[in-house]
């Protein structure tokens, strides 16, 4: 029976002792089989990657381009059938292919090795934005033959290091939550959409590519990060000019990134906090009066470089702040912000009257989570406030 599961503290619970095993667990449409050794995980695997995309994708990823090439001319005949209900590990053409790839030495047994560890975690990835689901646990379960046949290698993922490297890439895919919900999702140019050269420059450059490819597919593609390419089209998302449509089959079946849970809930009559940076005391003012209204706590802060030992004193719910202040702008202090681990995941909302494209993507790029422009009436500023701070909106 499908329940609430939390995939880290059951990553945690199997691979705290010396146990052999398999953890299966699934949801409605995914299986996802991670092999756990000596409590370690050994490798991972899901029903979606039965596709030999997934295996190219891996293969482009680590540069080993002439063993992508040469995948593209395996015989049907030399590889197992196609499944559509086990993960990689548990049947499928991919095992197969790799050992295909090594017998004709287009892949030596250390890269097969970093290709496994790279479609781990790419299992991995996915069962992290799971929450709900059912699991098994096989005590003593080995990997199925077809591997054991392959002779394929497995070095050992450590836990705590793999987790903490998967759950800082969700929480940098949650900025984009209101509009992306995975990186499988594909970006189109809005239909009838005609271009000029007064539209927003990324458009231009990317226009030909936003055809069916998922942001996954961009990022190889243009040899970015796909979070880049999400930072940089995600302004003209919200605008409309690009529309996402879902993910293509079998991607549809996984579940979406999850919600950012980690903002502070307050128990009732207790006060948000936010603090509001700015070196003009008239726009201090005007937040403040429509902040005080929605009984948030305000922290005003005219000096920018004052800023950091307030903040880490007062430690804020939410970072109001303008872009052209002395001394220092809000794009270093923003970056500043986020390297610091007290304030690293606060939203910070940078206030400009500043409009134009690049100045709201190159915020996005120093970690701001969102983008206010003044002038700003009170339903605004609260609106914006109010997405990031589990408060009702207040007219």
């Amino acid at each position: 029976m499908s329940q609430i599961l939390n995939p880290v503290k059951l990553l945690t619970d199997f691979s705290g002792s010396n146990i052999n095993g398999k953890l299966e667990v699934k949801s409605d449409r995914v299986t996802w089989n991670i092999h756990i050794e000596n409590g370690q995980i050994k490798c991972a695997g899901n029903s979606v990657q039965y596709l030999m995309v997934s295996l190219d994708r891996q293969l482009r990823l680590l540069g080993f381009q002439n063993a992508a090439a040469a995948a593209k001319s395996i015989p049907s005949s030399d590889v197992e059938s196609q499944s559509q209900t086990v993960s990689w590990l548990e049947g499928g053409r991919i095992v197969p292919s790799i050992n295909w790839l090594i017998l004709r030495e287009h892949l030596d047994r250390t890269e097969a090795e970093k290709i496994c560890a790279g479609l781990s975690l790419e299992a991995l990835e996915t069962l992290l934005w799971l929450r709900e689901g059912e699991y098994k646990w096989s005590k003593n379960a080995s990997l199925p033959q077809h591997v054991l046949a392959a002779r394929i290698t497995f070095e050992n993922l450590e836990l705590t290091n793999t987790i903490q490297k998967l759950e800082q890439t969700i929480k940098n895919w949650q900025i984009f939550r209101a509009s992306i919900l995975s990186p499988y999702q594909c970006p189109y140019l809005e239909e009838n959409r005609q271009l000029t050269e007064s539209s927003p420059p990324i458009l231009l450059k990317l226009a030909k590519f936003l055809k069916g490819l998922s942001f996954r597919q961009l990022g190889l593609i243009l040899n970015q990060d796909e979070l880049k390419i999400a930072q940089l089209l995600n302004p003209s998302i919200e605008s409309g000019d690009i529309v996402v449509r879902p993910p293509q089959s079998p991607f549809n079946l996984l579940p979406h990134i999850p919600v950012d849970n980690s903002r502070p809930n307050k128990n009732p009559g207790e006060k948000f906090k936010v603090a509001c940076i700015d070196d003009s005391p008239t726009i201090l003012d005007e937040m403040q009066r429509f902040l005080k209204d929605a009984t948030y706590e305000i922290t005003r802060i005219e000096d920018p470089l004052k800023a950091a030992p307030i903040l880490l004193r007062s430690k804020p719910d939410l970072i109001l702040m303008d872009i052209s202040m002395p001394n220092i702008n809000g794009y270093k202090l923003c970056s500043f912000f986020r390297g610091s681990a007290s304030l690293k995941d606060v939203p910070i909302i940078m206030v400009s009257g500043r409009t134009g494209f690049i100045d709201k993507t190159r915020a996005k790029m120093v970690g701001a989570t969102d983008y206010l422009t003044k002038p700003f009436s009170k339903t605004e500023l609260l609106s914006v406030v109010n997405k990031y701070l589990s408060k009702t909106e207040v007219s």
